[in-house]
This record gives structure tokens, sequence and C-alpha cells, in this order.
């Protein structure tokens, strides 16, 4: 094939990519046909004033794009260093030569990335896209998170299992009520397979942003006793998770006592209900692939359109400062 040229994102390119986007977005649909198809796919433009972006010229002829986000300071658990990501709607590629097209993509955005001693990297790619993914897998990224949706006329659980259960929708003053539960997850969280890098700075941190956030919290209660609960978020990672006929998991957990009973069936299966009845169609959910709890829940319920891939770039090799 011919040379591929990689050039910094300009003004000239936007229209081009984001024909891109939109045709990126039909083709994961043809696999996930619960993808809302009216979705509004954000436009790339913030990356010309507050990111980096590359694109990939076949003959003058715009064949891809990679933006990433501005840096911040311990990105994906590189606490030592800066890191970055490139969101779902900032990057992709037309099909034709699409695997060496992501391939230079990256070549030359690390050159830039490590130059400015940016060493975490994530990007966000459709999860049927099985090109890209082996693109930058073969350059040393490996998965972490998923984006999974449902049609809420979708879910078909039995009949509530646990009739003992009690259900209820938490007061934001009675979100102090899960402070336990909301630290055993942070715990979890940084056991193996996870390794997720947190302290109780951290935890205090996150906890503040929940409590003070705009969540719903939904329970699921044994006389007393909570044992689950499930975050309802208007906004989750990504451009699809903002319609406005969609809500989204933004944390869950069980007790690891009551597991195998299908308590979070139930609790979802509540869950469903009540969105059905405000008028919602779709529920969305995103978690960390390396979390095995999580991924076999929601694999089975849930069907997953975005695959995050990340890296961390080791700089000792070589002074990229010059």
């Amino acid at each position: 094939m011919k040379k591929i040229e990689c050039k910094p994102l300009a003004e000239e390119h936007l229209a081009a990519i984001n024909k891109i986007a939109m045709d990126n977005y039909k083709e994961e649909r043809e696999y996930v046909p619960e993808l809302p198809e009216d979705s509004e796919i954000w436009g790339n433009r913030f990356f010309l004033e507050h990111g980096y972006g590359v694109v990939a010229l076949l003959e003058g002829e715009v064949v891809g794009y990679l933006c990433f986000f501005q840096p911040w300071s311990g990105a994906f658990d590189t606490e030592d260093s800066l890191g970055t990501f490139s969101p779902l709607h900032a990057n992709g590629a037309v099909k034709e030569n699409r695997y060496r097209i992501y391939q230079d993509m990256y070549e030359n955005a690390a050159r830039y990335l490590a130059k400015n001693n940016i060493k975490g990297l994530g990007v966000c790619l459709y999860a049927h896209d099985e090109i890209s993914k082996k693109a930058l897998f073969e350059y040393g990224f490996g998965m972490r998170c998923k984006d999974s949706i449902q049609k809420l006329s979708e879910f078909h659980f039995s009949e509530i299992v646990n009739a003992e259960l009690q259900f209820k929708e938490l007061e934001v003053e009675e979100f102090p009520k899960l402070h336990e539960m909301r630290f055993a997850l942070h715990e979890h969280l940084k056991e193996s397979p996870c390794f997720m890098q947190a302290d109780a700075d951290d935890y205090k941190r996150w906890i503040t942003k929940v409590d003070e956030g705009d969540r719903r919290t939904f329970i699921a209660m044994l006389g007393d006793e909570i044992v689950a609960y499930v975050d309802i978020a208007e906004e989750g990672e990504n451009f699809v998770t903002v319609h406005p006929k969609m809500r989204n998991i933004q944390g869950a957990y069980c007790k690891p006592e009551y597991r195998g009973r299908k308590i979070y069936n139930d609790l979802i299966s509540h869950v469903v209900d009540v969105l059905k009845q405000e008028g919602y169609e779709y529920l969305g959910v995103d978690f960390e692939s390396y979390n095995p709890t999580a991924n076999r829940f929601w694999g089975k319920h849930f069907k997953e359109y975005t695959n995050s891939v990340t890296r961390r770039i080791e700089l000792w090799c070589k002074d990229y400062s010059e």
C-alpha cells in the first residue's frame, strides 16, 4: 500500500474525522443493535485547543484520527507520572487498511506523548472492531474497561427469587449508610487480579464525590440489613451514555456472604421496573474487564460495545526530552 502520512490535527480535518466517527458508530450498531440509532456523536473540535490529535492521510485523504485529552497526574495508576486518554469519539479509521492506520497513528502520537513525559495511555475502542484492537494489542496494550448496554424491554429476569427482600431508593442524606460497603468495594479492587492502586486519601476523595454527586442509589435489604446496592447516573463514560432515554450504572456491590442467591438479579429487576415506569429505554454499565465478579455478572445481561485498552510507556530506554 502507499505510504500513510501522519500530521497534527487541524481545522481542515474536522469534517472528515467527524464522518469517520459516525461511520464507525454505525459499524458497531451492526453488531450491537441495542445501541440507540439517534445517539449524538460529540465533535472533535475540543482537541484542537484542549488536547493533542493526529490524523492519518493517504494520498491527501483523511483515513484515520487519534486524539488525546490533556494529560493529568496519576492516570491509569501511574502515580509518579502523567497519563492521558482517547475517548470513544476521539479515534477512528476507515475500514480499508485499518490495522496499519492505527499502528502508524499510535507510533506517531506516542513519540509526541513520550517527549512530553506522558507514560500512561488509554484508548477506548469499539468492542467488535477486532482490527483496531489487534493493532494496539500488538503494540503493547492490554484491556482494562468495558462499556455495555441493554434495552430495558430486553431484560428478562424471572420473578423475584428472594421474596423476603425489600427494595428502596435512598435519600441523599442516607448515603453514609453505604460507606462501609463502598469501602469493601474499594478494598476488593485492590486485590488480585484487579490490583487497582488506591489508598485512604483516594477513598476519601471518591466517597466525597459519590455523596455529593447527582446519582440515585437503590438498595436491597434483608430485614434491617443492606445487602446490596446499585448507583444509577444520568451519564456514563462516553457519548452513547448521555442519551435522554438512557441511564447508567455507576457503582454496584453485593456483600460476599449473600452472593450466589440471585439477590443482585432481584435488585436489577427492581431498578429496571422503576426506570421503565419513568420512561427510560436503555440501561448502560461500565466496569473493569479484569474484575471477574463484575465481568461475569454484567456479561450475562448486557451487550458490550466498547473495550478500553491501556499501556504504560517506559521512558528509561531513550531520552525523548530533546
